[in-house]
This record gives C-alpha cells, sequence and structure tokens, in this order.
C-alpha cells in the first residue's frame, strides 16, 4: 500500500488494469471493488441510455429513480477508499498522477465531445459554460476537486497513523451538512459537496471495510429490506434521493450492503467480466456519452421505434460500444492516460 510507483492511479472511475485473482470476503486486495465499479459505471450508462437516448418509459425512469441513492455515491466511495494508498506517495507523485490519469481523459474527452458532438469547440453552447460545468464529465471534475482537497491531508499521514481516518468522516459530515443547511451552489460545486463527501467517507470506511464484510447475515438482513424499502419510497420523494440527511442515510445504508453482498459473489464468469469492464472503468465513463448520442441520432430516432425497444436498445448499444472501447484500449492508451506519464514521474523521484 506505501509503496512509491510511477504509474498514476485512478480509484474511480478506475484508470489502471489490474489482475484479478481469487477473492475472499475479507481480501487484502479487496478484488469486489472492481465488481462494484464496473456495475457502478455501466448503471451510469443505464441511466443516460434512458434520459438522453431520445425516447423515455416510466419503467426505466422508475428503475433509474430506485438507483439514485446508490450509483454515484458508490462511485465516489470506492475512490475515496484508495485514498491513504495516493496520500503515502510524495506530494508531487501524488499530483501528477492524478493529472495524468484524470484531468488529461477529462480535456481529452471534454475537447473530442464538444468537437464532434456538441457543434464544434467555441460554437453554441461550447461556452466557457461548457467547460466550467464539464457537461457529461463532471464527475471527473469533482473527483479532482476531492483529490486536490485531500492532498491538504497528507501530513495526517505521518502525524496520526492510526487515527487519521477519522478526520476524513469529519469532512464527509461537515460537507452534508453545509450542503443541507447551507445555500450551495449548483453544477460542479454543488455536486462535489454532496457527491464528494461520499469520497471521504470511503478515505474514513476503507480500515474497516475488511471487518464488516465478515459481518454475520443476520446483521446485514435488516439493513438490505430497509435499503430496499427506503430505496422503493424514494422513487416518488426527491428529498429522499438526493440533497437531505435522510438521503445520505439512504446512501449509506445501501453502500454498506452492497459492499457486504460484494465480497460475497462467487466468482463466476458474468462477475469476472464485470471485473474486467471495472478495472477500466474510466473507458466506459468517458466513452458512453458520446456514444448514446452519435446513436440517438443517426441510428436510432430515424428508426422510429416504440420506447420500450428504443430505449432497450439504446442501452445495449451504450453498454457494447462502450465495452468495445474497453477491448481496444491497449491500443488508444493517449485517449484516458497521459502519454509518457512514466517519464515524468521519474524523474519526479530522481528529484527527491
Amino acid at each position: 500500500m506505501t509503496r512509491i510507483s510511477a504509474q498514476p492511479r485512478s480509484a474511480g472511475p478506475s484508470s489502471q488494469p489490474r489482475s484479478a485473482g481469487p477473492s475472499s470476503p475479507g481480501s487484502s486486495r479487496m478484488q469486489w471493488m472492481d465488481f462494484l465499479r464496473g456495475i457502478a459505471v455501466l448503471l451510469v450508462v443505464v441511466l443516460h441510455a434512458a434520459s438522453h437516448g431520445g425516447a423515455e418509459t416510466e419503467t426505466w425512469s422508475e428503475i433509474n429513480r430506485h438507483l439514485t441513492p446508490f450509483r454515484m455515491p458508490l462511485l465516489m466511495f470506492l475512490s475515496g477508499m484508495l485514498l491513504h494508498r495516493s496520500l503515502a506517495k510524495p506530494l508531487p507523485i501524488y499530483l501528477w498522477g492524478k493529472f495524468a490519469a484524470i484531468v488529461w481523459p477529462l480535456l481529452v474527452w471534454m475537447c473530442l465531445y464538444g468537437f464532434f458532438v456538441r457543434n464544434g469547440i467555441g460554437g453554441p453552447g461550447n461556452g466557457i459554460d461548457y467547460w466550467l460545468s464539464g457537461d457529461y464529465l463532471w464527475f471527473l471534475m469533482s473527483l479532482t476537486l476531492c483529490y486536490l482537497f485531500a492532498a491538504l491531508f497528507k501530513p495526517l499521514l505521518s502525524r496520526f497513523p492510526t487515527g487519521n481516518g477519522w478526520a476524513f468522516l469529519a469532512v464527509f459530515a461537515a460537507m452534508i451538512i453545509t450542503y443541507v443547511t447551507g445555500d450551495v451552489a449548483g453544477g460542479v460545486i454543488g455536486s462535489t459537496v454532496w457527491y464528494g463527501s461520499f469520497f471521504f467517507l470511503g478515505a474514513w470506511a476503507v480500515r474497516f471495510a475488511p471487518i464488516w464484510v465478515r459481518s454475520h447475515w443476520l446483521l446485514i438482513l435488516p439493513l438490505l429490506l430497509a435499503s430496499a424499502y427506503f430505496a422503493h419510497i424514494a422513487v416518488h420523494d426527491r428529498d429522499l434521493r438526493v440533497g437531505t440527511l435522510e438521503a445520505a442515510g439512504i446512501s449509506v445504508l445501501g453502500i454498506a450492503v452492497i459492499l457486504w453482498l460484494a465480497a460475497r459473489l462467487p466468482r463466476i464468469a458474468p462477475v469476472r467480466f464485470i471485473e474486467w469492464v471495472g478495472r477500466s472503468s474510466i473507458v466506459v465513463y468517458v466513452a458512453h456519452f458520446p456514444i448514446i448520442i452519435v446513436a440517438r441520432g443517426n441510428v436510432l430516432q430515424p428508426l422510429g421505434l416504440e420506447p420500450g425497444v428504443h430505449v432497450m436498445l439504446m442501452t445495449l448499444i451504450g453498454i457494447g460500444g462502450s465495452v468495445l472501447l474497453v477491448w481496444l484500449r491497449p491500443w488508444t492508451t493517449w485517449l484516458y492516460v497521459l502519454p509518457g506519464h512514466q517519464k515524468v514521474a521519474a524523474r519526479l523521484l530522481e528529484r527527491r
């Protein structure tokens, strides 16, 4: 965990492939994180296929509202769980790694999407608001802000090696309270305050995860039932999905149950496939939306399909196209990580 590496690592979405060996509920590698990252990012595709694919159905909309308390909070939580490993590196390596693995693909895909999909960079809808909002890539902007803020806590690792995690729990609470009680701006700032809080919750929870996933099922069962119930009633109440103390509690409850369940999944072929996707979740995240928008106007809308069929096909196109790009990743690495980043990281190490 503390080994210095010249390789940038982005915790969520993941930007560096990792081998997937056998795992157990208490495995130190916690390989079920790859599965959860894969599930979460694929659910983002499902959401956008239904909401931006050119047709909507109440069934798909309701499914997505069921998932709202868990989808993005889980992605941020998983990113935070790897924060300690990142902060163990020298600060220049830490900052460079985040630029190479998060900011770089953000800039590349903002340009690609703006130029090929949104009428060209600088055209209508592609002005300063486009760059400040991050458009569909807002998550990478929020994640960058979280990592920058987390760098301020780096001295805690050496001064308080066993108790520094509690500071992250305090940050989680402070961000939630700030969002609920304060006049927080919308856009990237608002999203960072709300969803970024779960990043710091993950940084606190990582020490307890191996213990938690070994909990007895009798403890988890009522939590599972409660999560399902609250997700159901939240479908028709936005205040239970996002932006309130109740919504934060529901998200935390659901994440706890999801972690426990994921650690017990048998590593059968479908699980290994989703783990594989999860190890390249950055690819799915940055590529799926342009695929959906292009397919919407050039493939499905001209066919005049029934809404249910339209959304189903759009979902398959979004997932299929994204998975194809995951497979092509070894030949297109520059789209997801800064070329030559290892050389710069090595020079930074030499200067220490």
